[in-house]
């Protein structure tokens, strides 16, 4: 009912749709409107609902699909459905060069049980300190937390994550390509990186390996960047 009367008071309506293709698996593909960059993910069988307005571009992403852009209109209100037919994505190589090991992991090599938790350095130190199970002989745990080491070692595992996060834009965009593409200044790149990171819909973009989503969410990202500079120069 919020989200109805939020929409409602932006002069939009629920759009109720349904993704059409020859593959099977319709669950999971993202659904972003431009306009406002509100994003749904399809329940199975591809249907979706979203808040939008006539002349809202529609986005179509999800890695097995081509993504697909749409102008909604005045009739896909009238439908029952919105039907929107999306291309399964496929690439023909003349050659095929493997140089992606990210496969070879302690899972694949035998020496950790599947589904068992691994831990980063940081994480495995914050672990250490402050859970009973890892540590069940010592009094580490109960020492820690009222020193405040566990609380340190916290911080360092959560700012452990965001390096990651951070390492994972350069292989979306480049250093140039945040420059040019993005508009964002020289000096303000690293900021801005940093900025990036601290969004969860982008981190959630990049754990789920949506390029698309995680582009489409950085060129929105810096519009805002850029006005927080502009702001407060």
């Amino acid at each position: 009912m919020l989200i109805t009367f939020i929409a409602a008071g932006q002069g939009r309506q629920s759009l109720k749709g349904k993704v059409m293709s020859h593959f099977d698996d319709l669950e999971g593909i993202h659904v972003i409107n431009r306009a406002t960059e509100a994003a749904v993910l399809t329940s199975r069988g591809g249907y979706f609902t979203i808040a939008a307005q006539p002349n809202d571009t529609l986005v179509f992403s999800s890695l097995q699909f081509e993504a697909k852009e749409v102008v909604v209109t005045e009739k896909n209100f009238t439908d029952n459905l919105f039907f929107i037919s999306l291309n399964v994505h496929t690439r023909n190589l003349d050659e095929l060069i493997i140089t992606d090991y990210s496969y070879i992991n302690a899972v694949t090599l035998g020496l950790v049980k599947k589904g068992q938790v691994q831990y980063t350095p940081a994480e495995k130190k914050l672990a250490t300190a402050s859970k009973w199970r890892m540590n069940p002989l010592g009094l580490d745990p109960l020492i820690n937390m009222f020193s405040g080491r566990t609380k340190m070692l916290q911080k360092a595992a959560e700012a452990e994550k965001k390096e990651q996060f951070m390492e994972k834009i350069g292989y979306i965009y480049t250093e140039d390509d945040i420059v040019i593409k993005l508009k964002i200044p020289q000096e303000y790149v690293n900021g801005f990186i940093f900025y990036a990171v601290e969004n969860k819909y982008f981190v959630k973009a990049l754990k789920e390996k949506n390029i698309e989503m995680a582009k489409f969410l950085l060129n929105g990202l810096a519009v805002k960047y850029n006005k927080l500079v502009k702001d407060e120069n």
